[in-house]
Order: structure tokens, then C-alpha cells, then sequence
């Protein structure tokens, strides 16, 4: 066989030089500087550990004294085994790889099968996961949560005594309702940044602003939230949430290679957990569970409802008076009104497209609350 060019390195050093491998009849080995007959190394061609062919990559043939002989060669090195060192599956995979209607099949099956494992493994196993931690991971969670929130977005509650004794009493049956939960309730100033507002931590603390508080126009509407917040908890949605994005962020940081971001990961956990939004499956699921209370009590589903629509142009109104602050603040309240009702005439005109809708994790809000309405009654 004819000789096989390459680079030589010598063990435990960087310094390459160039080469030939020889096999004689014998089965001997020989690797010589090229152009020269000074023999760098030698070997039995049964002791050489040549690396398998992956489409063109350059191959490696190591020698027992630790050389390594580096050849872009792939047809020279096959007939090189073929001849010394037959294997049944020799040379397989490259086969394989250059098999272009198997390579093809092989990266959709891989993209199915992460689509698969994002969308359906990974939530399967996050809520097995949840279900299964212990009440004291949940305290622990929720309270560095509540912790960072406070000190970040939220001011101590400036609802009255008796106005928050009202609210505790009419959520009272409601927590009643679901005994195996260790449910309670805390009102916070939202602020601008968090404003009319509900979330649940892992633990059964539920949090309500003034500011939706404000917003509502019977405690009715304050109870259809709470109830749809009970069904956060009773699936253990933010712990889910939490964990998939956790399993996906760790599968990410082992994809790209940077280990060391693993550890600001679990660090910022508190943060994820404060700012994690639901995702669509989530809230559907707390709506289909808060309409199953709402049935069963005989409450209207519309309280849910309007206090939804009234919380999402209030959101709306918001963002497009922010546009221009500068000339919003000089208005007078109604006057501020008008104008948000002119600004959100426009954004409704046929051809408009709500793109916030498409990314956002939450359903888009008039079919959600269309779903909530038409949900078969769930009062038996």
C-alpha cells in the first residue's frame, strides 16, 4: 500500500513535523520524517488505534509510544484497515452521514424529537416533579419570592382595616372550598410598574393590589380571580414553570458548552420566579378551574370576565398613553380617558394585528375570555 502523508506529533508535545506511514509485508509499522529515512516511530499495524471517518475531518492513527500521525487521507487510512484491521461495521458511520436521504431523516427525527422534549417531556416531568417537592421547598421559594418582590415592584398596602377584613371574608369560602391547600391572601401597592394585579406563590400565598381592588366593581369580580388563583396553586403552575424553564436553560447552557453559567442559574432562581409568566396551558387550566367554582357557588362567569376586559384596557390604555408622556401628563383625567378610548378605536380597526397577542405566553384576551364564557357548566 502506498504510504500515508500526515503530521507527526511526538507524545506530550505541540511541535508537528511532517510524515509518512509505511506497512510492509510483515504487518510492520513504520513512521518516517518525509523526504527522509529517519524513523520516528514504530509499530505493529495490530497496535495502531486508528479514530473512526466522519465525512472529511483529518483522522489520527496512534502508536503504543504515544505519537500521533495526523492525515487528511480517509481513502488511504480505509484500505490501510481494510487490509490489517477488517471489522464488521468498519467505516459505518461514515456510510451513514454520507448517505444523504438518511441524513435528511435523521435531523427531522432530532427536531421532532426535541419538539417533543420541550413541548410535552419536559412539562410532563416538570409537574411530576412539583407534586412531588416538599412543603418546605414551596416555603422556602415563596418566601425569598415575596421577599424580592417586596423590596423591587411592591409598597405596603394602603387599603383600610375594614375594607381588607370585607375582602377576607368574602374570600374566606373559597379558601374554605379547597381545605388541602394552605391558602392566604396579602394585599401590596402595585405601583406603576406592577398596578391592577393577582399571582400566586408556590406556597398558597395569593397577593392582590389595591390597585385591582380599585378596579373592581363588586367583590364578586375579586372572587373569580381569587378562584382562578387557587387553581395556580392546585397545579402547582409557577413550580412548573419554574423547573421546565430551569431543565431548559440547563439544557441550553449544555448545548452551547458554557458550564459555568449553571450556577447563576440556580442563583437567580428567586428572580425567575418572581418575573415567570404562565404559560397559555397554565392560565387555561386556572380558568377552567376557577370556572368550576363559579358554578358550583352559582356565580355569574361574567364577574371574571369584565374584571379581565376592564384589567386589559387599563393595560392597553397604559402602554399607548406612555407613547408620548411628555403631553399626557399636561391633560386632565377625562381628558386622558377620551383619548385612550380614541387610541384603542384605532388599534381595533380592521387590518391591525396585535403581535403582542402571538408572543406573549398568555392567551390572547377576547378568545380566552370567549372560551371562559362557553366552557360547559361545571356545577355537578
Amino acid at each position: 500500500m502506498k504510504p500515508i502523508a500526515g503530521s507527526w506529533f511526538m507524545a506530550g508535545q505541540a511541535r508537528r513535523e511532517a510524515a509518512e506511514l509505511t506497512v510492509d509485508a510483515s504487518g510492520q509499522a513504520r513512521v518516517v520524517a518525509q523526504g527522509q529515512s529517519r524513523e520516528l516511530a514504530r509499530a505493529t499495524v495490530a497496535d495502531l488505534d486508528v479514530s473512526a471517518r466522519l465525512g472529511q475531518t483529518p483522522r489520527f492513527v496512534r502508536l503504543p509510544c504515544g505519537g500521533v500521525l495526523e492525515t487528511g487521507d480517509n481513502a488511504a487510512v480505509d484500505t490501510l484497515l481494510r487490509q490489517w484491521q477488517p471489522r464488521r461495521f468498519q467505516g459505518w458511520i461514515h456510510r451513514l452521514e454520507s448517505h444523504l436521504p438518511f441524513v435528511l431523516v435523521t435531523a427531522v427525527l432530532v427536531l421532532v424529537f426535541a419538539w417533543a422534549s420541550v413541548f410535552h417531556g419536559v412539562p410532563a416531568a416538570a409537574e411530576r416533579m412539583a407534586h412531588a417537592l416538599p412543603a418546605e421547598t414551596l416555603n422556602t421559594i415563596s418566601r425569598e419570592t415575596l421577599a424580592l418582590i417586596d423590596r423591587l415592584y411592591l409598597k405596603p398596602t394602603e387599603l383600610s382595616a375594614e375594607k381588607q377584613a370585607e375582602l377576607q371574608a368574602d374570600f374566606a369560602p373559597v379558601m374554605a372550598s379547597y381545605p388541602q391547600l394552605p391558602l392566604k391572601v396579602l394585599f401590596r401597592k402595585g405601583g406603576e410598574r406592577v398596578g391592577a394585579n393577582a399571582f400566586a406563590l408556590p406556597d398558597g400565598t395569593m397577593i392582590f393590589t389595591d390597585e385591582i381592588v380599585a378596579l373592581a366593581e363588586r367583590n364578586e369580580e375579586l372572587v373569580a380571580v381569587l378562584a382562578h388563583e387557587v387553581g395556580h396553586i392546585h397545579h402547582r403552575h409557577s413550580l412548573r414553570a419554574l423547573i421546565q424553564n430551569s431543565v431548559i436553560g440547563i439544557a441550553y447552557v449544555m448545548v452551547v458548552g458554557d458550564a459555568s453559567a449553571v450556577g447563576d442559574l440556580f442563583v437567580g432562581l428567586p428572580v425567575v420566579a418572581a418575573t415567570l409568566a404562565y404559560s397559555r396551558d397554565h392560565e387555561l387550566e386556572a380558568d377552567r378551574f376557577a370556572v368550576a367554582y363559579l358554578d358550583r357557588q352559582g356565580i355569574d362567569r361574567r364577574a371574571f370576565v369584565d374584571i379581565l376586559q376592564r384589567m386589559d384596557d387599563g393595560a392597553q390604555c397604559s402602554e399607548l398613553l406612555s407613547e408620548d408622556d411628555a403631553a399626557v401628563e399636561e391633560l386632565s383625567e377625562s381628558e386622558r380617558v377620551a383619548l385612550c378610548e380614541e387610541l384603542m378605536a384605532e388599534q381595533d380597526e380592521p387590518g391591525d394585528s396585535n403581535w403582542s397577542n402571538y408572543l406573549s405566553t398568555h392567551p390572547a384576551m377576547q378568545e380566552r375570555l370567549e372560551r371562559f364564557l362557553e366552557y360547559p357548566r361545571m356545577d355537578r
